[in-house]
């Protein structure tokens, strides 16, 4: 059987269909192929692996890695690793970004203005010293989000049960003892989790209705996370003041796509991750980590290690 990796509709990141030096998906098969190099819109299935018995190791450009079968790599002795941290410093500008742009209320003042409207008071920009600012997820984006708002004198809390209490401390933010908790307390949300069965639809009509009424949320993780007829409902309601969205759950968006009719909300096409040394450190990283298995090197940062290494022997080392 020969397998098609096959491209997957998120537009744009490094090894993107449609993205620099990038085809529409990537086909391989049989012996000899010890290495894939694999962007974000290439999902790879079980059946691939299964197709590729000499392959040693899947390397990753982008930090999720919900698009590779990772429980069949690690039985098939295949190490996983990502380009985690690639883009940390881009994500988090482009996450301030969008929330002091939707306290400031930048994007709507602009549109007001192009449609003949000279005023401030229909919009009433907020003051950005003091905000409440809740951080789902605590992992390096989210504590870099975090520094950047305490430079504008913003207060902090995170909810992340995977993260010890030294690393909230550490970063000067307060550590939340449950999702509804850090809802209920933040005038801004901003998510910063990976996409899991766990997580899928995280942000639903529960969970946004905790939220103040007339708070932000930012969302520059991935689309599914937040259920995006439960977003409209609360910003059609007035629960939520407005939203800010990187990341969709259908990238592109088709035409009449919901999320392209959501009220008072800001959309960029998954751009927060980018910048010209991003795109490029995603693949130097990538081909690192093949470089370092091909010589019996352990790589970094790994996702999944083949269960051979607990024998304590590399695969491929002799």
């Amino acid at each position: 059987m020969r397998p098609v990796l096959r491209p997957r509709r998120r537009a744009g990141r490094p090894g993107a269909a449609g993205g620099r030096g990038a085809g529409r998906g990537a086909a391989a098969a049989g012996p000899s192929v010890v290495g894939l190099l694999v962007g974000p819109e290439t999902a790879v299935c079980e059946e691939d692996l299964a197709a590729l018995p000499d392959l040693r190791i899947v390397a990753v450009t982008s930090t999720g890695v919900d698009h590779v079968p990772l429980a069949a790599a690690r039985w098939r002795g295949i190490w996983v690793t990502s380009s985690a941290g690639y883009c940390t410093e881009e994500v988090a500008d482009h996450t301030l970004a969008l929330a002091v742009g939707l306290l400031r209320a930048v994007t709507a003042l602009d549109r007001r203005v192009r449609a003949g409207h000279w005023d401030v008071g229909a919009l009433r920009p907020r003051r950005v010293a003091g905000t409440r600012w809740g951080l789902v997820g605590f992992g390096r984006i989210a504590r870099a989000v975090a520094a950047r708002a305490h430079a504008l004198a913003m207060v902090t809390a995170s909810w992340d049960p995977s993260v010890p209490d030294g690393l909230f401390a550490g970063a000067g933010t307060r550590r939340a003892a449950d999702l509804a908790g850090l809802l209920a307390g933040s005038d801004v949300v901003s998510v910063h989790l990976p996409l899991t069965a766990a997580t899928r639809g995280l942000l639903g009509v529960a969970e946004l209705a905790t939220m103040p009424a007339g708070s932000y949320l930012v969302n520059v993780a991935r689309g599914e996370l937040v259920d995006v007829a439960a977003l409209d409902a609360a910003l059609r309601s007035g629960r939520l003041a407005g939203a800010a969205l990187d990341v969709l759950p259908v990238e592109p968006p088709p035409p009449g796509d919901p999320a392209l009719s959501l009220p008072r909300t800001v959309l960029t096409p998954h751009a927060a991750w980018y910048s010209e040394r991003a795109l490029a450190l995603a693949y130097e990283w990538a081909a690192a980590t093949i470089a370092d298995v091909l010589a019996g090197r352990r790589p970094e940062r790994v996702v999944v290690e083949p269960a051979a290494t607990a024998a304590g022997q590399l695969p491929g080392m002799t």
